[in-house]
């Protein structure tokens, strides 16, 4: 079995990675890429960065990307396509400390210890979406470019919010437990059942992922308001972009509330009592950004008083949800354990844009997915 399953994995991965089987091809896949998840380049290129030079080794940790060793080696020598005549070192989770001292180009997963103790690091990728596990004060104040996974993972998440969104608004959540209890339940119990076009949805912090959501729920015929800490600026198919000072004035008018915020110390705890008295009576609440930033008792209170009808939580505080957490017993809410990024294309979207930011990077040229340190996303 075991032998027919890896078979079958290369053949899913053949007939995936198969339009790639030539550089031209692979760079078109990477330029269509870039174009449905809009990435942005950074404002500055990195020659004109004075600490930017091209490096000699860039050090990367497959296993961050994948856990298949024929994928890892697929994706390796798609790297060294771009890396022309920069060796591609591959490491592990743990740096030696003799590389430490000389990395200067880390793909990886970040961390506080190595990126304080690389003193000659120039550009950091960090395999994930969030950064708030590896940026601290100190971090934040060192000279090098930190690049995230931000937009890659768009589609999924909004899929999955998409899905949530349908299991609330149908009463699924009850009629699937009903269905387990062998239970003819022809009305969800305390769940309205309702239709979502013409609703109106506010996604908090309208970034990679949001504008994911925005997109797909405005195909179904919703409003979309949103908010973001930037700007107003936004997609057509998003009718309002408000900043961030703005959020309890357009929770009055949302039906369904879509929390995408990155953890930062202005948004931790930020979905409160206090928000959840502003959002219109009975909203639903789906939450993909990081479980620190709602508050899990003001929540189960909103919960149980009908002030939100239901609730799906891809991330929890704490996380992982311990099993005795009053969470779990609610009736009108969905868990699921922080997934929603999981994917089967999911692995190679993510490196197609990191293959692209290594051959920027190397060329000198503008990079996506740039962090601002000090803002922490």
């Amino acid at each position: 079995m075991k032998k027919i399953n890896k078979q079958l994995f290369s053949i899913l991965i053949f007939s995936f990675f198969s339009t790639f089987t030539i550089a031209q091809d692979l760079d078109q896949q990477t330029l269509s890429l870039i174009e449905e998840l809009r990435l942005e380049e950074s404002d500055i290129a990195m020659r004109d960065l004075p600490r930017w030079k091209k490096p000699d080794k860039v050090y990367i940790n497959i296993a961050r990307f994948s856990p298949d060793k024929e994928e890892q080696q697929m994706m390796i020598e798609a790297a060294r396509d771009v890396a022309g005549d920069v060796e591609i070192v591959p490491v592990g989770n743990n740096l030696d400390e003799d590389i430490v001292d000389k990395v200067e180009v880390l793909i990886s997963r970040c961390n506080v210890k190595d990126m304080l103790n690389a003193k000659n690091l120039l550009w950091l990728q960090h395999s994930a979406h969030g950064v708030d596990d590896c940026i601290t004060p100190e971090t934040a104040k060192k000279d090098f470019v930190l690049t995230n996974a931000q937009h890659t993972s768009g589609p999924p998440i909004s899929e999955h919010v998409i899905a949530m969104m349908m299991m609330m608004s149908r009463g699924l959540i009850q009629l699937h437990s009903a269905q387990i209890d062998q239970n003819w339940l022809r009305r969800a119990a305390g769940i309205p059942i309702i239709e979502i076009k013409g609703k109106t949805m506010l996604i908090v912090g309208l970034g990679g992922i949001g504008t994911e959501v925005a997109y797909r729920a405005n195909a179904l015929g919703i409003r979309v308001l949103a908010t973001r800490n930037s700007s107003r600026e936004g997609p057509d198919f998003v009718e309002y972009v408000g900043l961030s000072n703005e959020v309890y004035d357009l929770a009055k008018q949302a039906d369904f509330v879509i929390n995408t915020l990155p953890l930062t110390d202005d948004t931790r705890g930020m979905f409160d009592n206090r928000f959840f008295n502003a959002v219109k009576k009975g909203a639903y609440y789906i939450s993909v950004g990081r479980g620190e930033t709602t508050v899990s008792d003001d929540l189960i209170a909103a919960l149980k008083d009908g002030r939100l009808t239901a609730a799906g939580l891809d991330v929890t505080d704490p996380e992982p949800l311990p099993a005795d957490h009053e969470l779990w017993t609610l009736p009108n809410i969905i868990i699921t354990p922080h997934i929603a990024a999981m994917t089967d294309q999911g692995r190679w979207r993510l490196w197609l844009v990191v293959r692209e930011d290594l051959r920027r990077y190397i060329n000198g040229d503008k990079l996506f997915n740039v962090v601002d340190k000090e803002l922490g996303y």
